[in-house]
């Protein structure tokens, strides 16, 4: 019987072509779409203004000049100190919380939480002491109207209109919109010598009813304790200030 001579390529041919293509591997790319946040439409203009709390016994004002999504800048003005505030502001739902920190380089000066429901005219919130000096206090604000309205009436929001500049028989005073009030005067020695220095105090003013009460910063002039004045007319219906100290003229009358 004879051999059948096959050559060796043939064979390799044959074995190669028995086997199995590799089937293709699909490629599956997932396309993930950007998710853009809401628009914040908030007009955070609206929580710019004055609010006012007692804080341990005296007014204090919070000035809020620019509010942000972001960040807030302001001041806040109690018994005369004036001290710059700013911070972060965030939203939660219809909540926006503020951070306004002093700059610190004050004994005293410590942080401000507040927190408001929308266009909210009735923040609360409260002010801790950076050092633990002070204990910490609970802010119930409420926001200064800007409409001075038409009224013969003297009331908080028109009071500087009737009283912006007054003066007493040693020195004058200044009530400014924010609620400082500055006193200036030039001091005297003796009946005679006079120190041509000008001297200046600062305090904060607070209007109730018919009475105007001032917290002095600690000063050689004014008693320990808060100012209080009445409002009175003379007798052609032009409004003074007095207690039983002094009275206070207005410098326009």
């Amino acid at each position: 019987m004879k051999l059948l001579s096959i050559p060796f390529f043939t064979l390799l041919l044959i074995f190669t072509s028995c086997k199995q293509e590799p089937a293709p591997v699909e490629t599956i790319i997932e396309t993930i779409e950007a998710e853009i946040p809401e628009a914040d439409n908030f007009n955070y203009d609206t929580l710019t203004g004055i609010y006012i709390s007692d804080f341990g016994g005296s007014d204090i004002r919070i000035v809020l000049n620019y509010v942000s999504g972001n960040n807030a800048i302001g001041y806040n003005i109690h018994k005369g100190l004036q001290r710059n505030i700013n911070g972060p502001v965030r939203v939660s739902g219809d909540s926006i919380y503020m951070t306004l920190n002093e700059p610190g380089d004050h004994e005293y000066d410590g942080a401000f939480e507040l927190t408001f429901v929308g266009i909210d005219s009735n923040p609360k919130g409260e002010w801790t002491c950076n050092n633990g000096l002070i204990g910490k206090k609970s802010l119930n604000l409420k926001k200064q109207l800007s409409n001075r309205g038409d009224t013969d009436e003297i009331n908080a929001i028109n009071f500087t209109q009737y009283f912006g500049w007054m003066y007493d028989s040693i020195g004058n005073y200044n009530f400014q919109e924010d609620g400082l009030c500055i006193y200036d005067y030039y001091p005297t020695t003796d009946d005679v010598s006079r120190v041509e220095q000008l001297v200046e105090i600062k305090g904060t003013w607070s209007f109730n009813k018919d009475e105007v009460k001032i917290d002095w910063q600690p000063n050689s002039v004014f008693s320990a304790g808060p100012m209080i004045l009445k409002i009175n007319r003379d007798e052609y219906g032009e409004p003074f200030l007095e207690n039983d100290d002094r009275t206070i003229h207005n410098h326009f009358w």
